[in-house]
């Protein structure tokens, strides 16, 4: 059996942002599970918080002062910090818009498919997961104390005064601008703090899948095999219009910037309805489907809340009681920023975005996602197809719609493991275009790791209800 997973920080760089702000004295809380090996190189790089101290704060908003976030560095070394065993495969794990480090292990994200025998074993490989920039669960983001604002945006002209009355967006009560290519390069920084060049797989759903395609378009060599589920080359009008409803919620709450709590319940609700799809709403929320706990659906009143009503209130009181409301406004922009097309620094005279990409590639659309339709991501996988690029496209069949991949494990972990067994994208040195399938295995990779079940064609999609 493979130790349990640890949580950690990490002291990181300053990180200069896309939109020109910076954030000082940068912070990563990550999440590691793998081969007892692996334990004296994390604890040479990392401060490992205590395993009692992490499980009475998971889902709990971190609020740093300045003077706490310099305290978080790495301990004393009296010797150079290990590296990590190159002969153990390393996956990364990218969180969602709301989610936190913790993917495997009791209350994570993904546990039902992370463990032991499972798609994800710690005990084949190293898997990483980072809170990621701009969150409130350890890493750098508002919740902090002296984490830049909009004003700080110094790459563009500074805003005007707003006259009195005016509603516009009063930029002094709102964070800093962030954006996937920020998040990505904060995961780079925090990869390299811990001394990983070269990744098996990286996988992540909806914001997460935004970040990891970000990822293999900053540092293509880094990568051999990438997954990104549900998400899209760029955000489209459509999320970006949910994202400014939902951002209105927030922003008319009278209680607005210091605890706009309906405002984050409301925005919260508007966007479960995103998140899910008619057929599942219909199979748990009903009108006649009884209230959780109830035998019997509750006779008809005019003062009685539909079972539709009661689960989005839950849903937003859920969220009020775990995040923190300016983190969900830069979290909703860092969607809205999403475009492959972008380059961080500018115009660099150089190609830029999907044809930057070498990694094999499983791109996962969810037949009934409301947010993002899976076209996007058959089209990404024509798009790598016609660069000579390994791509696949696979369809999750969810009548949950959009959270599909937080829903549907049995098909959730075949998935996984058709991705663990791509094959392997070439290295640093690849000047050209290919298809993958013709590299050779080197010691190390998934390939040889992994058992050989990962390679048999048994990756049936079939579909069963979940809890949500």
């Amino acid at each position: 059996m493979p130790p349990s997973p640890c949580v950690f920080d990490l002291s990181l760089p300053d990180l200069p942002l896309e939109a020109g702000a910076r954030v000082m004295s940068h912070v990563a809380r990550g999440w590691w599970w793998g081969p007892e090996q692996d334990l004296p190189w994390l604890r040479s790089r990392t401060h490992v918080l205590p395993k009692e101290t992490v499980r009475e704060n998971a889902l709990r908003v971190v609020r740093r002062t300045k003077e706490e976030r310099h305290q978080v560095t790495t301990p004393p070394r009296n010797h150079p910090p290990e590296n990590p065993d190159a002969t153990v495969p390393t996956v990364l794990l990218v969180h969602a818009l709301t989610g936190d480090m913790r993917a495997g292990g009791e209350g994570g994200w993904w546990e039902p498919v992370i463990g032991p025998g499972r798609a994800l074993d710690p005990e084949r490989m190293r898997l990483l997961c980072f809170n990621n920039l701009g969150s409130c669960y350890g890493s750098s983001g508002p919740a902090d104390e002296g984490f830049p604002g909009r004003v700080d945006d110094h790459r563009f002209t500074p805003p005007e005064p707003l006259p009195k009355g005016d509603l516009r967006q009063n930029e002094h009560q709102l964070p800093a601008t962030v954006t996937p290519w920020d998040q990505a390069r904060a995961i780079l920084q925090a990869l390299d703090a811990l001394g990983v060049e070269r990744l098996s797989l990286v996988v992540g759903g909806s914001l997460g899948g935004m970040i990891v395609l970000c990822l293999a378009v900053l540092a293509p060599e880094r990568f051999e095999r990438i997954c990104p589920i549900a998400a899209a080359e760029e955000a489209s009008p459509w999320v970006v219009g949910w994202n400014h409803v939902a951002r209105q919620a927030l922003l008319l709450d009278p209680e607005f910037p210091e605890a706009p709590a309906r405002g984050l319940e409301l925005a919260r609700q508007l966007a479960m309805l995103t998140y899910r799809a008619e057929p599942g709403l219909q199979s748990r929320h009903g009108r006649n489907q009884p209230h959780p706990g109830e035998a019997q659906p509750a006779e008809w009143s005019s003062r009685a809340l539909y079972p539709i009503q009661s689960y989005l209130e839950y849903q937003g009181a859920k969220l009020r009681a775990r995040f923190d409301a300016r983190t969900y406004l830069a979290l909703l922009g860092a969607m809205d920023h999403h475009d492959l097309a972008r380059a961080p620094e500018g115009d660099t005279g150089e190609p830029w975005g999907v044809v930057r990409i070498r990694a094999s590639a499983l791109c996962v659309g969810i037949d009934n996602d409301q947010l993002f339709y899976p076209e996007h991501m058959e089209r990404l996988t024509n798009r790598l197809r016609m660069l000579g690029r390994h791509a696949e496209y696979a369809e999750l069949s969810s009548a949950h719609g959009h959270d599909g991949f937080l829903i549907e494990w049995e098909p959730l972990d075949g998935l996984l493991r058709r991705a663990l067994a791509l094959p392997r994208a070439p290295g640093p040195g690849y000047e050209g275009t290919s298809t993958g399938g013709d590299s050779p295995s080197t010691p190390g990779t998934v390939e040889e790791v992994l058992p050989a079940a990962l390679h048999s064609a048994a990756y049936a999609l079939s579909t069963r209800p979940a809890p949500c």
